[in-house]
């Protein structure tokens, strides 16, 4: 080769050279001038993220500030397609590591690369979800897997051409000692992500379960209603109770951050917090977990006891509302909602004969019995249609009959009373003490032999709407049930029949078509016990937000006021007393609460779900449902409460021995003492003393010669002897005008009443705080004849933890 051609070759290859930095000058300039944002946006774009930032649900209280509801830690794990290896082999190490850790299947698809011969493939195509395609794994701590039994590599390929960037959820709720492991191990995992979000605990399960109800995810059918306010696809709402009724207040607002990533999409640091996340409000309820506590035992307690299944109690504040205990049975653990609830759990809760989904104290209907008697014996005092000293006989069974026929008295249809002997002369007072069902039948329907008229079918039905049935009471709880207050109408459609007197009958006794709620019911004696206002029940006292202010109380509600005049109204309320302190009132041997005067109302309802077994062979129902509806003190209520026992029997026999174990621990009463040793039965010991009680009641009234009113009575044993030396104190509107004493037979008298001082009077035992006063509204011209009788003494502790 010739130096020219060395030179030219030189020359060229220095030419090349010059050429080749000259396109790697220009392509760095285009790169780095002129296309320089657009890299730079792409690689932001690859190391920026938008990333949420969950914001807390609101927690739950109790009245005395018992955390109920609170929000701990879930770990889910996530896979981002686009941040796997490209390498089949290293992203096939990956799905094995998950798998060992998260006991998932790789895959759960059998492809031809998979065969036997490939030890690996064949282990993971045979695992157990493929030969228990419907099981799932819930580890201690309850967590799911949302994929299974579909496996990891399966859910990833689905996105990985449509959505590569999209995280994917393969484990939910994973335990903290799993998540350890992929923290450890997260430089070889590129691609695994690991969140960590709130999720709710219910921290008394089933026993506030149809209260607070349940989170979960939207529906798909109501997604457009709730993404127009804001919401996402994978957001957790309120489905259920309190959870659903309080979803705004709770649910908080997300927060928006941009946040570094590395290469395998795991978060380096935040660049700045676009919005920040405001946690929801909290609730204070107006419940006292341990009265519900108390009520819910002693409620399974007696259903154990008589072999049934359904129930619900209710405690008030017959004052303004306020749901001190509301409990239904059979209950259900909310939590597992919260973790995520299986297809078999779900279907045992929605299977289930006793509906332990519905919230059977606001949305059960059922035939209030007897405890719906307040609402004719009102109704026909304020209409006029009876009057205190309206007496009607009780032979035990009322005739009454054919409209027809009237003269052919075989065709007479019969109406018992519970007590087949019947229980005499009966007004007002004494009907609703010994639950008389003749009473009822004539007031309610009239009797028209007699040429009495009654109350009515369309004054009845006006009337026990005013007290709140056939309506819903607007608690805050969704689900709530209306009931039913029948009418002509509404029989002549559902059962193409007319309305007979019969029905008027059974309606007034709270039988028949009229179904009730139990919140019902206990709205009702409410109304009673606080001199005529209908409130609206309500659970929640006060909103609050993180910090602990008041944001939002609620005030109660008064639905109506009823017009009663306060002299009927205690006619009522003294007929309910009598119920629990007349020898002969229905709950006067079941009702045990210690120095407490309470007023109630027992109640059986009939009634025939497997027809025709629950019929004797004299054609009666022998099925009953068993009712206590009542209010303490009688003179100052603070507490109104009901207990309903489906199918439980007699009222007084099964629903008052719950209501004693509610109001012992409401009034701080000790439960019944449990005696050691027989031998120290016979004396009290030194820290106890025997203490006397005594009822009272009006035997009778004649008139009187002078002007002006007077009471005579007597104060006898438990003997029928009369007793001496007893203070009586006579007080006339609430202010004390004498005290006399008992002479040496237990007589004592007072003739200077006048119903121009006062035309309410009471007479109580000072000297006996645990006997109950007797009211007397009295008339100038009559004289009213009383009487004190001792009970059996009671032993009771030196203590004051009774009083």
């Amino acid at each position: 080769m010739t130096e020219f051609q060395i030179q030219i070759r030189s020359y060229l290859f220095r030419v090349g050279v010059l050429l080749a930095f000259a396109i790697l000058a220009a392509q760095l300039y285009n790169l780095q001038i002129v296309q320089g944002e657009t890299y730079t946006e792409l690689a932001d774009a690859n190391r920026f993220r938008l990333s949420q930032i969950p914001a807390s649900r609101g927690i739950i209280y109790d009245k005395n500030g018992d955390l109920l509801v609170r929000n701990r830690a879930s770990y889910s794990v996530l896979i981002i397609p686009s941040y796997l290896p490209d390498d089949a082999t290293a992203e096939a190490k990956i799905f094995a590591r998950l798998s060992e850790l998260l006991n998932l299947p790789v895959t759960t698809k059998l492809e031809p690369s998979a065969g036997y011969n490939n030890g690996h493939f064949h282990a993971i195509t045979h695992h157990q979800y493929n030969r228990q395609l419907n099981q799932q794994i819930i580890n201690p701590r309850s967590r799911r897997y949302i994929n299974a039994p579909q496996g990891l590599r399966d859910e990833v390929d689905e996105n990985r051409v449509y959505a590569p960037f999209r995280p994917i959820t393969v484990a939910e709720d994973v335990d903290p000692i799993t998540i350890s492991k992929l923290e450890e191990e997260r430089l070889d995992l590129p691609g695994v992500i690991i969140e960590i979000e709130p999720i709710r605990e219910y921290i008394y399960g089933d026993l506030l379960g149809p209260i607070l109800g349940y989170t979960g995810p939207i529906p798909e059918e109501q997604f457009d209603l709730y993404e127009a306010d804001g919401y996402e696809l994978v957001d957790t709402i309120g489905l259920s109770g309190l959870e659903f009724q309080y979803e705004e207040s709770l649910r908080g607002r997300k927060g928006l951050e941009n946040i570094e990533i590395d290469a395998t999409g795991q978060k380096i640091r935040t660049i700045s917090q676009l919005e920040e996340a405001i946690p929801g409000h909290n609730l204070r309820m107006s419940l006292d977990i341990e009265l519900q506590r108390v009520a819910t035992e002693a409620l399974q307690e007696i259903m154990d006891q008589e072999e049934v299944n359904q129930g619900a109690a209710i405690a008030m504040n017959p004052n303004n509302g306020e749901i001190l205990a509301l409990v239904s049975l059979p209950s259900y653990d909310n939590n597992i909602f919260s973790r995520g609830i299986t297809p078999r759990e779900l279907s045992l809760l929605s299977d289930d004969p006793w509906t332990p989904l519905i919230n059977h104290a606001t949305a059960g209907f059922y035939p209030p019995g007897s405890t719906f008697k307040i609402v004719p014996a009102t109704g026909a005092l304020q209409e006029r249609t009876v009057y205190s000293d309206t007496f009607f006989f009780d032979e035990g069974t009322l005739y009454l009959p054919n409209q027809f026929a009237p003269e052919n008295r075989n065709l007479d249809q019969p109406f018992f009373c519970w007590l087949r002997e019947g229980h005499g002369e009966v007004n007002v007072t004494l009907a609703l003490s010994y639950s008389c069902n003749v009473y009822f039948y004539q007031i309610g329907g009239g009797y028209y032999p007699e040429e009495y008229e009654g109350l009515g079918r369309d004054r009845l039905a006006q009337w026990a709407e005013l007290f709140g049935y056939g309506e819903v009471s607007g608690i805050d709880l969704p689900g709530e049930g209306a009931g039913l207050v029948p009418d002509a109408r509404w029989k002549r459609l559902n059962h193409a029949e007319q309305w007979l007197t019969g029905d008027t009958y059974n309606m007034s006794v709270g039988q028949g078509f009229i179904l009730s709620t139990p919140l019902q019911v206990v709205n009702s004696f409410a109304v009673i016990a606080n001199g005529g206002t209908l409130y609206r029940p309500y659970l929640v006292k006060e909103i609050l937000d993180d910090q602990g202010n008041v944001v939002g109380t609620h005030q109660p509600e008064v639905i109506r006021q009823l017009d009663i005049d306060p002299k009927f109204l205690g006619l009522i309320q003294q007929g309910l007393r009598g119920v629990i302190e007349d020898p002969a009132g229905t709950a006067y041997d079941e009702f045990d609460v210690p120095g407490i005067i309470a007023s109630g109302k027992t109640g059986t309802a009939e009634f025939c779900d497997e027809y025709p077994e629950c019929i004797d062979r004299n054609g009666r129902v022998q099925t009953k449902h068993a009712w206590f509806a009542s209010y303490a003190p009688s003179y100052a209520p603070e507490i109104a409460t009901v207990v309903f026992v489906y199918g439980g029997g007699e009222g007084s026999v099964v629903a008052v021995p719950v209501t004693n174990k509610i109001l012992r621990h409401y009034f701080g009463i000790d439960q019944e003492p449990v005696i050691a040793d027989d031998e120290e039965d016979d004396e009290p010991t030194e820290t106890e003393v025997v203490t006397s009680t005594y009822t009272a009641r009006l035997m009778a009234s004649d008139t009187w010669v002078t002007e002006g009113s007077g009471v005579s009575g007597f104060i006898v044993d438990e003997h029928g002897q009369g007793v001496s030396e007893i203070i009586i104190e006579i007080s006339a509107a609430g202010d004390v005008v004498a005290e006399i004493v008992s002479n040496e037979t237990g007589q004592f008298d007072y003739l200077e009443m006048n119903d121009e001082q006062a035309r309410f009077w009471q007479l109580r035992l000072p000297d006996y705080p645990t006997s109950a006063p007797l009211q007397l509204e009295i008339t100038n011209g009559l004289r009213y004849w009383v009487e004190f009788e001792e009970q059996p003494p009671q032993i009771a502790g030196n203590s004051q933890t009774n009083q």
